[in-house]
């Protein structure tokens, strides 16, 4: 399945905007601040149901205008018309016409990979970034993970709203249990799942690493997560005084991390910009390779200005990486179209160009 059209209206910066794409490399170039990144953006959200970049979809809405409303024609082995539309608060999305009856439903049906360079907040940014990168990875290939989440996130907020509520005061464990009994099946279901997630991960991660850097550094991925001290009913059950005082739940998935290290110290402490970037890239085409062992089909590769903040040889590697003929559809967005015919002037693929602002 690959992207051949897209349609945006009053999303962003984009007031009315059609495009059509190849199955092959897509390049869009143009100057900084025409909306090249909301391109890839849209495409992202037609896939799953959200903005890579902004959670509040009011806010997305194009400057004084009340709707925005994103299309894309899908052909391939199983052809689709997606329709997502914003307004009054609301948010719908239709396959071939028929809304779906939750949008969790669409979720899984498009596999998106995001390389972008406000990615570097996965390095430098607190433990949300990373949460959110294992999350993403798994909700668009596991449905029961996706479920799971939903889920835990809803009893996370009754949980640490009863705490609140209660101001410090004491709370009965027996109530603080019965909401205790609501997040630990689905914890330890994602626990279990971030954990099977990040084993399989790896062996894709650290090869791919070793070769965009010339084996000159070795990676490594941790896994930090409460749950691996022990079981989560023993924890939630430990902490009910830490929790009553701190006005919220302060151990469970919710707070996992990665630890990101390059020959055993900390990438967010002494790497450079460009083992940084190159660490990014590494994870975004792990990612990649994960969903093409589990699905067997290529997703949609977003690759949005690259070169930036990159050195020329890990810049050619990584486009012989991507050039390779198990990648599927590219969209690579640059301000200069030179520098991207130029480094994908090797690659033999389908190739389309568009030139905008």
């Amino acid at each position: 399945m690959y992207l051949s059209k897209l349609q945006l209206f009053q999303f962003k910066n984009h007031n009315e905007l059609s495009l059509e794409f190849c199955n092959g490399i897509n390049t869009i170039t143009g100057a900084n601040g025409i909306g090249k990144t909301n391109i890839l953006d849209a495409v992202h959200y037609l896939a799953n149901a959200k903005s890579y970049f902004n959670g509040i979809d009011s806010q997305i809405i194009q400057h004084q205008q009340t709707f925005f409303t994103i299309k894309g024609k899908f052909d391939g082995e199983m052809p689709a018309e997606i329709l997502v539309q914003f307004e009054s608060g609301k948010k719908t999305i239709k396959k071939n016409d028929k809304p779906y009856p939750r949008l969790l439903d669409h979720i899984g049906l498009i596999q998106t990979v995001f390389i972008t360079p406000y990615d570097i907040d996965l390095v430098l940014s607190g433990s949300e970034e990373r949460r959110k990168f294992i999350d993403l990875s798994l909700c668009q290939i596991d449905a029961a993970y996706l479920q799971n989440l939903s889920i835990y996130k809803k009893s996370l907020d009754q949980r640490n709203a009863l705490l609140k509520n209660m101001q410090g005061r004491f709370i009965d464990p027996d109530l603080l249990g019965s909401f205790d009994s609501k997040l630990i099946p689905t914890g330890e279901l994602i626990y279990a799942k971030r954990k099977e997630f990040i084993e399989k991960f790896l062996e894709f991660f650290v090869p791919i690493y070793k070769d965009l850097s010339q084996g000159k550094e070795t990676p490594e991925l941790q896994y930090e997560s409460t749950l691996s001290e022990g079981s989560f009913a023993d924890i939630l059950y430990n902490n009910h005084r830490i929790d009553s005082a701190a006005q919220r739940t302060t151990f469970g998935i919710h707070k996992d991390d990665l630890q990101f290290n390059l020959d055993g110290l900390p990438l967010k402490k002494f790497g450079s910009q460009g083992q940084i970037k190159c660490f990014i890239i590494a994870l975004k085409l792990a990612q990649y390779r994960y969903f093409q062992s589990v699905t067997q089909k290529c997703p949609l590769l977003l690759l949005d200005d690259i070169f930036e903040k990159i050195d020329a040889d890990r810049a050619q590697r990584l486009i012989e990486l991507v050039g390779e003929t198990s990648f599927g559809q590219i969209l690579i967005t640059d301000t200069h179209a030179s520098r991207v015919e130029t480094h994908f002037s090797s690659i033999k693929a389908e190739k389309l160009h568009h030139q905008i602002g």
